[in-house]
């Protein structure tokens, strides 16, 4: 295998520290330390001399390039070295300075680590001969500030070498918060560093202008673990034109932050350095390469509605996560010049509490993570902008309530290019059917450790689906719509569904779906021998022996479908029977009640007067009859009408036409003080005259509170032989009156006398009158 500048080196580096490769490779004697470790690699060393309690630094022979001395109490920096050396660790040690001359001779040096000692000060001039430096790590040096930057800048000005800048935790964990300033930097800036890590520093602020003045080859920027506040700066982020990885993570600044803050204008920055080149400080609107205007800020502080940061040209990923900042994603512009870049968003682990943009300018994000973050709320239109997302995770929330309540379906109807989508611990207890309506390339589906008590949204549009997690919910089955579903989904490919932890049942009505689970080939239960389920009376059972459960649940329900079905048929004929016998029983009460009522509301509504007075009735009496004879009963009634000044209503006269013939009888019936009935042996056969004859009886019980107000003419003696039983004490209490057999016209004229006189009087005298002549 053969390497090349840097790749070789860092090859090498890693062989020493990984104690098992020198079990591998031929060891030598390199240094006056025989405890040190020394690797041949086509004909140089590299020496291990790590955790030997080792004071000062050992010699070495010439050919030594690569020295690592870490773990070490080392208190003054080697200066007798070979003087070809290429990479020296000396990190955990007890160094307290490097001086001007401590370095001087190592002209070749390349990768330089000091991290973890005591360093309190690095001489102006000690980095200055090191101009093949390409790495350099200064970090957890807690007391030596991050002024040192100002020597460091200025000694690597020339170098064109300078790649990597480790200054992490450079300040005390505990103290008063620090302002990077325009100073620290300035000879950075024709320098080609391209990775710079400034993390753990306490670092609030950067003075307006730092940002610009960084080399343009920066690549990778770390600002993480410090208490970063909003502030100018964030307007210059899209100086830093091939910022390829930003990290702003673990910031622990906790307030909230509105539109109206990027506003205020406050500058309490102070310059306490007395030596900054007036030449390198230029106004933040001017590109300093090419003096081209990239835009006045005075033109941002007129927006207030709608927020825009110019984001680095190639900036890829943006870690902001772990932070303590309470926010809302509110209305925000993201714009680079040539076009978004952004493609992976790390937001997770924050208090954004609320995402309700919509954020502009994000089309090029393929993977968001949004989880643990405390919100609550996505509004429809947050992702408008992110037609290209691909993964998203919003797990860990409390996205609930929105999710129940997006009945159309609006928070997710752009990301038309997901495929990885996580709800995890959300307290979702539904899903409405169109949440998912536009996530037709979705692959993967987490909705695991909600309150899901169904899953029967529609998934048929994800041709893709490959993977449904549903566990640690409170699902009992899946119906057989979603699981017709996920075997047509299969088809092409395997799917993989998680129930476990949910409450599944075993009952005869889900026997169905436990069926299904065992005999699904290419939709494969995740941990399925895990599964349990519950029986009627709450004891659980695993399916680690789902064919014994099978046959335990058909055995039941087998026994048991007999049983029910019978039972049901059984109780439905019973009721069914005793209903209609009620119905039978009671037919001409509920037929009665039914048109009392009918007319009742319609003379409400008509304001008619109440029934019941003697003033009320239309009519003296209601003559039944049957149309055979119709003869007799109208030679009757012109009689009565004539000579006892009665008026009486009789069907083909007084009946209203266009009115329901139900509806005329039970009027003439309410309408009239006395029913008369012709009883003839057509009369008892015709539905309607005994429709007329229940009618009356019903009004005489109900309406009249018993009055006895219904009457009988037996013109056929034979006809009360076939009289119903139920109209027995009629003819008990003699409520009748036979018309003479013989045709003789003085006994016609005493009945109809008789007849007439009995229709004028009152109930008692009615039933006197009545009583007498059936006495006569």
């Amino acid at each position: 295998m053969k390497f090349s500048g840097l790749n070789r080196m860092l090859y090498i580096i890693q062989a020493l520290v990984i104690g098992s490769v020198f079990l591998m490779i031929e060891a030598f004697n390199c240094s006056s330390n025989e405890k040190c470790h020394c690797v041949d690699f086509e004909g140089k060393y590299f020496a291990n001399c790590n955790g030997l309690d080792l004071r000062s630094a050992p010699s070495f022979s010439d050919d030594v390039i690569g020295i690592s001395l870490v773990n070490n109490d080392i208190s003054e920096f080697p200066t007798s070295l070979p003087v070809g050396i290429s990479y020296l660790d000396i990190s955990k040690n007890s160094l307290r300075e490097i001086r001007q001359n401590s370095l001087a001779n190592y002209k070749f040096l390349r990768n330089l680590s000091v991290s973890e000692n005591e360093l309190k000060s690095i001489e102006l001039g000690s980095l200055r001969k090191a101009g093949h430096l390409i790495h350099l790590d200064l970090s957890l040096n807690q007391e030596l500030t991050i002024e040192v930057l100002v020597n460091i800048s200025h000694d690597l000005k020339n170098s064109t070498s300078i790649r990597v800048l480790n200054l992490e935790y450079l300040q005390c964990t505990f103290g008063t918060s620090f302002i990077v300033k325009q100073y620290h930097i300035a000879d950075l800036r024709h320098s080609l560093l391209e990775e710079l890590n400034l993390a753990s520093n306490r670092i609030n602020s950067f003075e307006f202008g730092v940002f610009s003045m960084l080399p343009k080859t920066i690549k990778y920027l770390n600002v993480a673990n410090n208490v970063l506040s909003y502030g100018y700066y964030l307007a210059e982020f899209g100086s830093l034109q091939n910022l390829v990885t930003l990290n702003i993570s673990y910031q622990a600044f906790l307030h909230q932050v509105w539109v109206q803050t990027f506003v205020i204008r406050c500058n309490d920055t102070r310059d306490p350095c007395n030596s900054v080149k007036t030449d390198v400080v230029r106004n933040f609107t001017e590109n300093p390469d090419t003096g081209e205007v990239m835009g006045t800020f005075s033109s941002f502080l007129l927006r207030p509605q709608n927020i825009t940061i110019y984001f680095p040209p190639k900036m890829e990923v943006l870690y902001f996560h772990d932070n303590m900042y309470k926010l809302e994603l509110q209305d925000f512009t993201l714009k680079s010049v040539d076009g978004p870049k952004l493609t992976h968003v790390h937001l997770q682990n924050n208090i954004i509490y609320s995402l309700t943009g919509p954020i502009t300018g994000l089309s090029s994000v393929v993977h968001a993570d949004l989880s643990n973050n405390f919100c609550s709320y996505i509004s429809p239109k947050f992702f408008n902008d992110f037609q290209n997302m691909s993964f998203l995770d919003l797990s860990h929330n409390a996205l609930g309530e929105i999710v129940e309540n997006d009945v159309n379906g609006n928070i997710f109807r752009n990301l038309f290019k997901l495929k990885y989508l996580n709800l995890t611990r959300n307290r979702i207890v539904r899903l409405p059917d169109p949440i998912f309506r536009n996530l037709i390339h979705l692959k993967q589906l987490n909705l695991s450790y909600n309150s899901l008590s169904e899953f029967t949204i529609p998934i048929n549009h994800m041709k893709e689906l490959r993977s449904l997690d549903l566990s640690n919910n409170q699902i009992s089955f899946l119906d057989q719509s979603t699981r017709d579903t996920l075997d047509i989904l299969s088809r092409a490919k395997q799917i993989y569904v998680n129930l476990k932890a949910n409450r599944l049942l075993c009952n005869c009505e889900h026997m169905d779906f436990v069926k299904w689970m065992r005999q699904s080939r290419n939709v494969n239960f995740v941990n399925f021998n895990e599964y349990t389920c519950s029986y009627m009376n709450s004891s659980r059972v695993s399916f680690s022996q789902i064919d014994r459960l099978l046959q335990h649940m058909e055995k039941r329900c087998a026994s048991y479908t007999f049983t029910i079905v019978f039972m049901t048929s059984l109780i439905i004929v019973i009721l069914t029977a005793t209903f209609s016998r009620i119905l039978y029983r009671y037919r001409w009460k509920l037929r009665y009640m039914y048109y009392v009522a009918r007319e009742k509301y319609r003379d409400n509504v008509q304001g008619s007067g109440v029934m019941g007075s003697e003033s009320s009735y239309y009519f003296d009496a209601f003559v039944s009859y049957a149309d055979k004879d119709r003869g007799f009963v109208i030679d009757l009634v012109k009689s009565l009408e004539k000579e006892h000044n009665l008026k009486l209503c009789i069907h083909h006269r007084d009946f209203i036409p266009g009115t329901g013939i139900a509806d005329n009888i039970t009027n003439a019936i309410h309408y009239s003080k006395r029913t008369v009935c012709i009883m003839t042996s057509p009369f008892l056969e015709s539905y309607w005259c005994m429709f007329e004859l229940n009618m009356a009886r019903m009004e005489a019980i109900y309406s009249r509170e018993g009055e006895n107000v219904l009457f009988l003419v037996v013109l056929e003696k034979n006809a009360m032989a076939k009289l119903p039983f139920s109209f027995i004490d009629l003819v008990e209490s003699k409520s009748y009156l036979e018309f003479p057999e013989n045709e003789d016209a003085d006994e016609s004229s005493a009945f109809r006398s008789k007849l007439g006189a009995t229709l004028k009087s009152h109930d008692c005298e009615f039933r006197s009158q009545v009583t007498s002549s059936e006495q006569e």
